[in-house]
């Protein structure tokens, strides 16, 4: 991708209404003056948020909040054909998920960061995944928990794509827990996108049988400790 500040200066320069951004196989888009002027803007915002983080490092979580809300916005909004650039709900969650990830590196493990990391890996059917996560684990005690970083009990994959980095007794072993929850997520797509499917349904009780028809474990009791585990939940 060329540099949106490199093409801002260059039309400044050299040409005042509209810039033509072209590769070898041709025309891909326009940039208007305005869009260009609101990513110069963006730069000058970024550079003094910089600028904080050096002097001012109180601010130092909000200034690396809004250096990610600049990044983002400007490579969405270069994307842009013509017209106004605007930060969309999609730019202020992918922006809010950066920041998550961000600050969770270097907090303690609690069962509300992983409700929101799975949230922000936008994982289907998430209260049985909570119970999953609670079995998997023996409620958060287990080896493979403490010294894995698994929270569900995975495999390394042969076939899928993962970000795990190794194996420990087994199983999947990652370098921070989060990444346990990105994993899952893989996987999840994995399955949902190969056609395991139940016609008009799409809730819990749907999932509790697709994870008996893949053979999420090696327990064949294991959806039924499930039921049990979300029956208890709600007494």
């Amino acid at each position: 991708m060329q540099s949106a500040t490199n093409w801002a200066l260059y039309a400044c320069a050299m040409k005042p209404y509209t810039l033509t951004l072209t590769r070898k196989k041709g025309h891909i888009g326009m940039k208007t003056f305005y869009q260009i002027s609101s990513g110069l803007t963006g730069m000058f915002v970024l550079r003094k948020r910089i600028l904080e983080i050096t002097f001012n490092p109180v601010k130092f979580n909000s200034a690396i909040r809004t250096i990610l809300v600049c990044i983002i916005f400007l490579l969405s909004s270069f994307k842009v054909p013509g017209g106004k650039p605007v930060m969309t709900e999609e730019m202020r969650f992918q922006t809010d998920r950066a920041f998550f990830y961000y600050q969770i590196k270097d907090l303690p493990f609690s069962e509300d960061l992983l409700k929101l990391c799975i949230y922000y890996e936008r994982i289907e059917y998430q209260d049985i995944v909570i119970l999953q996560s609670q079995l998997e684990t023996g409620y958060y005690t287990s080896d493979i928990f403490l010294n894995g970083n698994n929270c569900f009990g995975m495999r390394f994959p042969k076939r899928r794509p993962t970000v795990a980095t190794g194996t420990y007794k087994e199983h999947a072993q990652y370098s921070h827990w989060s990444d346990s929850v990105i994993d899952y997520a893989l996987w999840q797509k994995y399955y949902l996108s190969r056609g395991y499917r139940l016609e008009e349904s799409n809730d819990d009780a749907f999932y509790l049988v697709f994870l008996n028809c893949v053979h999420y474990a090696a327990d064949p009791r294991y959806v039924y400790k499930l039921v049990e585990m979300s029956q208890r939940d709600l007494t």
